[in-house]
């Protein structure tokens, strides 16, 4: 029932304006995707490489869904110049001719076309580019829901035509975003199953180690799955389709969330059953003191997750929905499902005098910190200020990026691939789209604003990112030169429009047909594309504005679109900044409001907000030193982080609140939390690591720089509730001050580690 998509097209919004330009686009000029293969030998121009050129071409066409031509050097509109005017042939004839001196012709003619020389063939005959392009595919691909994404099909297809023995002596290696998505669905196949795996060792590791009971490992990984199912199920019922690349971080969150929920209760449980021995009384003691800081935690997760919505982005939408609802769904199941199993066993005969559970060396550690916190409070914030502000200088250093190596690395035997195509000259990886639209018919004809898109195209294949070019000047050039005696000073446009107009009167009755995909039948809109290699994002952003800002100064009144995977992914790139801030900022206040209604006082919450940003800080700073991109992944991480570093703070001010109550004292307070839920907290932020930290397995460098940011936060977090907020409480003092019986009045001041005895526990 579950269904993936994996079309960059669908990560935008409906009314998105980009899609609308798409759609204009394709309506005029048909589908801008396209499939291609790298030829490699060491010399291309041999009959067995030309007929397997050949070849491959043709079986593509036949046998690719929605394909329309192909490209290529054996399949190319070759003009010359005759006494009648021109003719048009195939480069290499069928079949192909075998003498060397007809091969070294062929050669000679290829490289006198600047649109078949480094663009299809390269000068030095060792690589040559078969590009299928494609029909469009109709929105309403299927009827039954079962049947095959088309995106998908094309890919698959494509790569098992090019993957046959019979063409292996071509050394081909195949791109196009089709056949990237095919390749990306078969990585995430075998790495998502590797990384789920490592990650449910870790966390049995963990949960065997701390908890030391054979419940307390297998409650918290069913409540996690059962989440998961139910989540998931619900999905496939109601047919939401979402980027399987993408359930990662919903997934991990809700294992690592169930868990860190279990521990809370386990951990009461088994530091007060052996107390009274009554196991009913015991786990009602448990939800009362546990459920309400963790039902707020999970709120508060919640909320920040769903500020993901303000992201523009399907993908980013879809995890922060999931991720809400999976937290959501698993702290119901914590509460109601894990009672109730714990409930299932006999009671037993009370400790006649109970020693906690632990001299254990984490609960000694626990005893020390809580009596040495406040000891230095103004170094604390001192070392708390220069950490924040070394991290806002990383952060000045981060920058968004979209690019296939960049953020997967080249450990990706297809991004290799990927990589090694786009450092060929034929080859490339990325393209775009630029549509000049004129506000008159035939404008397209005119020799004045031919002459201006020559010189914008001229300035577009000076651009570093720029690998090739391809337009309707390639066309009328080469016209002008061919009825010309081929003399290459003719390779230019035209001075006057009658020229023009015959030329290409002239190239259609001959039978030319290569001029449609170039300008609409009105001649009132150029299509310019524009092909790449390895992009940088922020090269191809400065880029495409002075494109706009070039196309605006050359033709003031015409429309100027962009299309194409590098234009979707620029545009993107704002989404991801702009959201990425528009997210945190908004979680960060509304969470802000959430704490000071629920502990009842403004200032407690602004003292439990300041901690939680060092998570966010030290993700931005790594990312900014470590020169980590902010990408379709990474955007997630710091909204995701202030909803989880949340729910430490709120176990640690939801208890200092009531032992302050309790003892009216704040070093007292302190040092009653850190023994009572010192350790969940630790044992939580352990989880949280080690399962995030299953990451670092991947072979994808974007999910090792989310194995090293998630627990570099998670630490931040733990360290920031630790060593920061009991300072900023004891400082500010935010809880209502209240007579205590044989507690003296609060004072500020110094503490001085007063030994208290090991069992004062609750």
């Amino acid at each position: 029932m579950i269904q993936t998509d994996m079309d960059q097209d669908n990560w935008l919004l409906e009314d998105d304006a980009l899609l609308a330009a798409k759609e204009h686009f394709e309506k005029i000029f048909g589908n801008d995707d396209f499939c291609a293969v790298l030829v490699e030998a060491d010399n291309i121009f041999t009959p067995e490489v030309l007929t397997g050129i050949q070849k491959l071409g043709a079986e593509l066409v036949e046998k690719v869904p929605f394909a329309d031509d192909v490209v290529s050097l054996t399949d190319f509109e070759f003009t010359f110049g005759t006494q009648e005017g021109i003719e048009i042939i195939d480069l290499v004839p069928e079949p192909v001719p075998t003498s060397p001196e007809e091969l070294a012709k062929i050669k000679t003619m290829a490289m006198s076309k600047p649109a078949l020389k480094n663009k299809i063939v390269s000068e030095d005959g060792r690589y040559a580019w078969i590009a299928l392009r494609m029909r469009l595919i109709p929105d309403k691909w299927a009827e039954n829901n079962s049947e095959e994404n088309p995106e998908m099909a094309v890919g698959r297809i494509f790569k098992e035509v090019v993957g046959q023995e019979k063409y292996r002596f071509l050394n081909p290696k195949t791109t196009g975003l089709p056949v990237i998505n095919i390749d990306k669905r078969a990585f995430l196949a075998r790495e998502t199953p590797k990384l789920f795996g490592i990650s449910i060792i870790l966390t049995i590791l963990i949960l065997a180690v701390s908890l030391r009971s054979a419940t307390g490992v297998v409650f918290p990984l069913l409540t996690a799955v059962s989440a998961i199912v139910i989540v998931f199920g619900f999905q496939g019922f109601l047919g939401i389709v979402f980027d399987p690349s993408m359930t990662f971080i919903p997934v991990f969150l809700s294992l690592a969330v169930s868990i860190g929920y279990s521990i809370h209760i386990f951990n009461f449980f088994e530091r007060e059953f052996p107390k009274n021995g009554q196991r009913r009384n015991t786990l009602l003691h448990a939800i009362e003191e546990t459920g309400w800081p963790l039902l707020f935690s999970a709120l508060t997760t919640i909320v920040a997750l769903l500020s993901f919505l303000l992201v523009p982005i399907r993908p980013i939408r879809w995890i922060g929905v999931s991720a809400a609802c999976l937290v959501g769904v698993t702290y119901i199941l914590v509460i109601v499902l894990l009672p109730s199993l714990l409930s299932f066993g006999k009671d037993r005969k009370p400790h006649a005098v109970y020693t906690p559970k632990s001299g254990r060396l984490i609960e000694r550690w626990m005893d020390k910190l809580g009596n040495k916190v406040l000891l230095r409070p103004k170094t604390t914030i001192t070392l708390f200020i220069l950490i924040v502000a070394i991290c806002l200088i990383g952060i000045t250093k981060f920058e968004v990026s979209f690019d296939y190596v960049r953020t997967m690395g080249l450990r990706i035997p297809y991004i290799a691939r990927l990589n090694y195509i786009g450092n060929t000259p034929v080859g490339s990886i990325y393209a775009y789209d630029v549509a000049i639209e004129f506000p008159d018919p035939e404008a397209a004809r005119d020799p004045e604003n031919l002459k201006k898109f020559d010189r914008l195209v001229a300035e577009v294949k000076a651009f570093p990112m720029t690998k090739k070019v391809s337009s309707l000047l390639d066309i009328v050039k080469d016209l002008n030169q061919v009825v010309n005696d081929g003399d290459p000073s003719f390779y230019r446009i035209p001075d006057n429009r009658e020229m023009i107009a015959q030329l290409l009167l002239l190239y259609e009755n001959t039978g030319g047909v290569e001029v449609e995909k170039w300008v609409d039948y009105d001649y009132q809109r150029l299509r310019l594309m524009v092909e790449i290699a390895n992009p940088d994002s922020k090269e191809i952003n400065r880029e495409l504005r002075l494109i706009r800002e070039r196309s605006k100064e050359c033709f003031p009144d015409a429309k100027v679109l962009f299309i194409g995977s590098i234009s979707q992914f620029a545009v993107m790139m704002d989404y991801v900044t702009w959201g990425q801030v528009r997210s945190f900022l908004t979680s960060l206040v509304l969470i802000g409001i959430l704490m000071s209604i629920v502990f009842g006082s403004i200032k407690t919450g602004l003292i439990a907000m300041i901690p939680n940003i060092a998570p966010a800080l030290v993700v931005g700073g790594i990312m900014g030193f470590a020169n980590i991109p902010l990408d379709i992944m990474t955007v997630t991480i710091m909204p995701m982080l202030l909803g989880l570093a949340v729910d430490d703070t709120i176990h640690f001010i939801n208890h200092s609140q009531l032992e302050y109550s309790r003892t009216g004292s704040y070093a007292e307070s302190t040092r009653r939390v850190f023994s009572t839920v010192g350790v969940a907290l630790f044992l939580t932020s352990m989880v949280l690591t080690l399962n995030f930290s299953a990451y670092l397995a991947s072979l994808a460098k974007v999910y090792v720089s989310m194995g090293i940011l998630i627990p570099a936060g998670i630490l931040a977090a733990l360290a920031a509730d630790y060593f920061v907020t009991p300072v900023l409480l004891n400082y500010f003092r935010p809880f209502p001050r209240k007579a205590q019986e044989g507690a003296g009045k609060p004072e500020r001041q110094v503490v001085t580690a007063p030994e208290f005895p090991d069992d004062t526990t609750t």
